[in-house]
This record gives C-alpha cells, sequence and structure tokens, in this order.
C-alpha cells in the first residue's frame, strides 16, 4: 500500500511530475519492496538504512535493484543534516516496522518535522505504523504525525473482521499518507496496469480502500494525558512495546508455525 504515495493526486494548476522527473526518499530498506518499485517507475531513489546487514541481504537476496543512492546511517543524522540542505524530495516514504518493537525517535514530533522540511511543497508522505491501536500509543503517533501535516488519511491493511484475541485486541500495519496543505484534499487517482508492474498482489493490495477516521484518534488518553510524541519524552509508546510485540509475533505464527520462527 505504501506505493500508492505516487497515486495522490495533486493541484490541477500544478500537475505531478512524471515518474522519471521526481525523486523519493525511503525511511527503512527491510527487503526493499517499495523501494524497488518506485526504481522500477523510473524516480531517483534515495534510501536510508541504518542496517549494513539489511542492505546486503536486499541486494543479495531480494533482487534489489542497484540504481539507487543508499543512505546507510542513522536516520536521526541523516534527517538532521539533510533538512539544512536545499534537496527537496517528492515522496517520502517512512517504514521502519520491526516486530512490534518501533523505534520511538522516528516517531517524534522533532522527526516529523524534519521530514516536512525535506518534502516538497507538493509533495506526499506515507508512513507506515503497525500496533495495536486500542493502545494509547497508536493515538500518540497520529496525533504527532497531524501536528506537522494538515492533511492526512489512514487506511487499514485488514477490514478488522478478525476475531480479538487477549494477545492481540486489534493489531494492525496501517498507512497514513500526508501532505502539506489542507486544499485540496488527499484524494487518490485510480491506478492502471502500468501502476502495477505486472504484479497481482499489486492489483490486490496497493489502492488503498480500508479507512479509518483519524479523528478517533484525537482523544487524549486520560491515563497518560500525553498528545505528541517529542524527544526524550517517549516512555508512552515504549510501554506499548511487548502488547505489541505479542500481537505481532501472535500474527506471524499464523502465517508460519512458531518451530520454524524459533529455528530462524
Amino acid at each position: 500500500m505504501l506505493e500508492a504515495v505516487r497515486l495522490v493526486e495533486s493541484v490541477p494548476e500544478l500537475p505531478r511530475k512524471e515518474d522519471q522527473d521526481s525523486n523519493a526518499l525511503v525511511i527503512g530498506l527491510g527487503i526493499g519492496t517499495t523501494p524497488a518499485a518506485l526504481i522500477q517507475h523510473g524516480i531517483e531513489t534515495t534510501v536510508v538504512e541504518i542496517d549494513p546487514a539489511v542492505y546486503k541481504f536486499a541486494l543479495q537476496y531480494f533482487h534489489f535493484p542497484p540504481n539507487h543512492t543508499a543512505v546507510i546511517d542513522n536516520a536521526i543524522l541523516f534527517i538532521e543534516t539533510a533538512r539544512h540542505e536545499s534537496k527537496k524530495y517528492d515522496y517520502i516514504i517512512h517504514d521502519v516496522f520491526t516486530g512490534g518493537v518501533e523505534p520511538v525517535e522516528l516517531f517524534t514530533l522533532e522527526f516529523m518535522q524534519g521530514l516536512d522540511a525535506l518534502l516538497q511543497d507538493d509533495g506526499v508522505v506515507a508512513i507506515n505504523y503497525a500496533g495495536d491501536i486500542s493502545l494509547p500509543g497508536a493515538g500518540v503517533v497520529i496525533r504527532t504525525i497531524k501536528a506537522v501535516f494538515p492533511e492526512c488519511r489512514i487506511f487499514r491493511e485488514n477490514d478488522g473482521s478478525e476475531k480479538p484475541t487477549e494477545e492481540s485486541l486489534d493489531f494492525i500495519n496501517m498507512v497514513v499518507f500526508c501532505k502539506k496543505s489542507r486544499t485540496p484534499p488527499l484524494t487518490f487517482r485510480q491506478p492502471n496496469e502500468n501502476d502495477y508492474l505486472g504484479s497481482q498482489a499489486r492489483k490486490s493490495y496497493m489502492y488503498p480502500r480500508r479507512e479509518i477516521d483519524s479523528s478517533v484518534f484525537d482523544i487524549v488518553d486520560d491515563s497518560t494525558k500525553t498528545r505528541i510524541l517529542e524527544v526524550g519524552k517517549t516512555s508512552i509508546l515504549e510501554a506499548n512495546h511487548v502488547t505489541n510485540a505479542i500481537g505481532h509475533w501472535t500474527i506471524m505464527r499464523d502465517v508460519l508455525p512458531a518451530k520454524v520462527w524459533e529455528n530462524y
């Protein structure tokens, strides 16, 4: 779904640039699915990944294309330096999920402000967040994002029809799409065959469909009184780590048996 960042419509008087004239910044590589698609579309892509082993394996085992700019560094340090330079990006992808324990510093107000500084005026940012939305941490993350980006829409990957368990009340993967201006409202064009890059999975999952009303995250939990995340004030998100990790691995054990994960 992160690839739908390309589908966000621009204002009529300022049509979005062609892919080959656009650039993208991707924070977090994983196996490289999203940045590989951007590269395949002809977008000049910069990837920031903290772990050199992740980058090596993406190239070696997952066919991550070589025609990109790689920055093997802490994203916080990269953003702090890059925000004072002239280069801006048409698309920014923030995808740093790590098995239920997110790097909290990459969800702070200060980090989001850094992304805003690097985004073109008509650019789009897509932020992936995985967690239990019944916990206060999810609301804090969304409120922090919306404190910087005034126009956002949130979509979940599943429809929430699964039966909740004690281990995971509503653990989901959601993507927050944002832009710098409230007007016009954020909308998506319909994808075409070129957008799918010959992939049936993209036909099924790329276009955002299951929207979450962002106003449900506006209410501040009375037990925490925490509205947004700031550097040095991230304990509310850290407190959710164990619950989110359990929720994530409960789901993953439905994908493959526990013995597989324990061995590898």
